[in-house]
């Protein structure tokens, strides 16, 4: 055991890529040859869920990544269906909403990475004694 709980047996380990790669537990059991009820109890286990959150936290990252690298060819493909005049009606409106809801969301994040940012600057500019002002001494 190390500072962050027991390690992982080689069958947990097995497991996780299966837990994150299959659609169902019952899949990941058969994928990994662990019993459904084994799988469901090391999902109980802290450390286990640990790892397996973390694993499944890096996987996300690495789609995002792929999906940052996509954006602008998808967003492009998006634009020339929804101005192909050929391209079936519905086609043409489903694209033009994918582009308009693309373009909201980029301005709310940037408005809320904007607040963040503010807020961070405020609270970073208040002396630590003010977080104790109006505290009562105990």
């Amino acid at each position: 055991m190390d500072d962050q709980g027991p390690k992982l047996t080689l069958k947990q380990e097995r497991a996780i890529p299966a837990l994150i790669g299959e659609p169902t537990i019952a899949l990941a059991s058969e994928k990994c040859g662990v019993p459904l009820r084994t799988l469901r109890r090391w999902l109980t286990l802290p450390h286990f869920k640990a790892a397996f959150n973390q694993a499944r936290r890096e996987t996300f990252t690495q789609a995002m990544s792929m999906a940052t690298r996509y954006a602008p060819m998808a967003l492009q493909t998006l634009l020339k269906i929804s101005s192909d005049p050929s391209a079936p009606h519905a086609a043409r409106v489903s694209a033009s909403t994918a582009v308009l809801k693309f373009g909201r969301e980029s301005m709310e994040l940037d408005h809320l990475a904007e607040r963040i940012e503010h807020l961070e600057q405020t609270v970073g500019s208040q002396k630590p004694d003010s977080y104790n002002a109006g505290q009562r001494a105990v």
